[in-house]
């Protein structure tokens, strides 16, 4: 009997004392930072590195390196060799803060907010954008990407509410589809009591746009009223790997609001080396572990790995063909030497008297042969003419103007008939801009700015739809934010298009992102407006 008593204490103990499932904590990774050969502040491929946001309540140990492990396209897992926080990295952020503006935040909640984002703004570094969106009837943009931050705290400065309803959904869903397309860390900040009124988007909208976009959305709560509608926020942050926070105080919002950018600043970036993955430009599967406090989490996100190895053989093919190439512009070169005159056939002299007469049956000697005629040989002493320089063949697209002079008539060919060559494209020089001398004048022939003058005056020279552009083009939607740029450099003006939605062209050819050579009567298309390229044209700027 003692003995059954026993037996069964000890399963009563073994079952409590069961650990209990720990629940899965969501965890969210993203962006990768890599790159190939080229240039930049980010890891070389196959080291990269990737943003992990954890909970904020995590503890220090559980964020170091070892608890984290990545597995490439199901390969075997791979230990982070370091861990680091964002601030360190110095790679900058992207944040929208998307602010209710409605009649519910006036007073107490919207003086509260102007001072939190005051604060926000000024621990942002330089490198990081901020974005001001305001919600009430409808969003509008209060301070775009790319505009200063003195700038941006002007905006908070003059925050004010407006309006009585909130298109929340909507509003969030443009903010998302806003963000810069570069390879930075994007935040969304939405401060709000969570209502929706009149849009024509939902929350699961906002959420599939945010996972497709990588945006991680913190929520700030607001309690004042509708309590229930918080709740929204709360689903919103969870599922993209965010954080909710309620503020059941003005105090405590302002908090809230300005403690924000240090928890962004604060996320562990993990450092790792894929030594088993050729880098092939395609996209891979990324699985991230996090082992911490006796519970493991997962996410996946995706990368395209540079063209690392490619390269290699891109540079020893590339270095052999230089190599032939130079062998034959130089066999080329002596094979135009002209060859040195023969000297002349001097005559056959007459044997002296004293020597002996000819052999019976030989023909007498006669004179020698002439002289051979040598008019066109360069006479004793002078130089060859040395070869003709050869110049590139103009490339007629307008990503490049090739520099060379002027050939304006037949030139000679040695030893051949007079071959007729055709004009090579110089490189238009321009004077260097000044406010007073303009390097060029952007004239409007066709679209909303037609018949205006536009004067190049700096040596860079933006052209967008924001207001930190030196020509701001305000009602033409298809005008991105900085949409292009004219660069004066070495007496040659350029441009180039940054990264706009709808492209720049030139003489009607999209010019990418390299710069392209500008000459007088270039057309330039930004948006739906059609400049023309002209010099010493008199006029005032817009």
């Amino acid at each position: 009997m003692r003995v059954g008593w026993i037996l069964l204490t000890v399963c009563l103990l073994a079952v409590f004392c069961l650990p209990a499932d720990t629940p899965e904590v969501p965890i969210h990774a993203g962006p990768v930072y890599t790159r190939g050969y080229e240039a930049g502040s980010y890891p070389q491929y196959p080291d990269v590195q990737i943003e992990v946001d954890v909970p904020p309540t995590a503890s220090v140990d559980s964020k170091k390196a070892e608890a984290f492990h990545l597995k490439v396209d199901d390969r075997s897992p791979i230990a982070a060799t370091r861990e680091v926080d964002f601030a360190s990295t110095g790679y900058g952020m992207a944040v929208s803060v998307s602010l209710d503006v409605s009649g519910s935040m006036s007073g107490g909640p919207i003086n509260a907010v102007r001072s939190g984002l005051l604060k926000f703004v000024d621990e942002a570094g330089p490198q990081d954008k901020v974005a001001i969106q305001t919600i009430a009837d409808e969003g509008r943009w209060d301070s775009d990407w790319g505009a200063p931050h003195d700038q941006v705290k002007t905006t908070i400065a003059g925050l004010k509410v407006r309006g009585n309803s909130t298109r929340l959904w909507d509003s969030l869903l443009e903010a998302i589809q806003r963000y810069p397309a570069t390879p930075i860390s994007r935040r969304l900040i939405v401060i709000s009591d969570g209502h929706d009124e009149g849009s024509t988007h939902s929350e699961e909208e906002v959420i599939k746009m945010a996972s497709d976009h990588g945006v991680i959305a913190d929520a700030i709560g607001i309690t004042r009223e509708h309590h229930e509608h918080t709740e929204t926020l709360d689903r919103l942050a969870s599922t993209t790997g965010g954080v909710f926070r309620k503020a059941n105080s003005d105090q405590e919002l302002e908090q809230l609001v300005a403690g924000g950018i240090q928890r962004l600043k604060t996320t562990p970036v993990l450092s790792f080396r894929i030594d088993d993955v050729r880098g092939d430009g395609k996209s891979h599967k990324l699985e991230i572990t996090w082992k911490h406090d006796g519970g493991e989490s997962k996410t996946v996100t995706s990368a395209v790995f540079p063209t690392v190895g490619l390269w290699r053989w891109y540079w020893i093919i590339g270095g052999a063909a230089a190599l032939l190439l130079l062998i034959l512009v130089f066999a080329i070169v002596r094979s135009r030497r002209p060859v040195p005159a023969p000297a002349p056939v001097q005559p056959e002299q007459e044997p002296p008297a004293a020597a002996p007469g000819p052999v019976a049956g030989a023909p007498k000697s006669g004179p020698g042969p002439p002289k051979a005629f040598m008019g066109s040989a360069p006479g004793a002493g002078a130089k060859p003419l040395p070869p003709r320089k050869a110049f590139p063949a103009p490339d007629e697209s307008p990503g490049e103007h090739i520099s060379g002079p002027s050939i304006s008539g037949p030139m000679p060919s040695p030893g051949g008939p007079v071959k007729s060559r055709s004009v090579t494209k110089m490189i238009a020089r321009f004077s260097a801009p000044s406010a007073d001398h303009p390097a060029a004048w952007l004239v409007g022939t066709e679209g909303p700015l037609a018949g205006e003058r536009v004067a190049v005056d700096r040596d860079e020279f933006w052209i967008g739809s924001l207001d930190n552009n030196h020509l701001h083009i305000a009602n033409d939607p298809t005008v991105s934010g900085n949409h292009a740029c004219l660069v004066f450099d070495h007496d040659v003006l350029g441009i180039y298009d940054h990264h706009s939605t709808n492209g720049t062209y030139v003489n009607g050819e999209g010019i990418g992102d390299k710069r392209c050579l500008l000459r007088p009567g270039d057309r330039i298309k930004i948006g739906r407006t059609i400049f023309s390229v002209e010099t010493g044209a008199p006029g005032a700027g817009v």
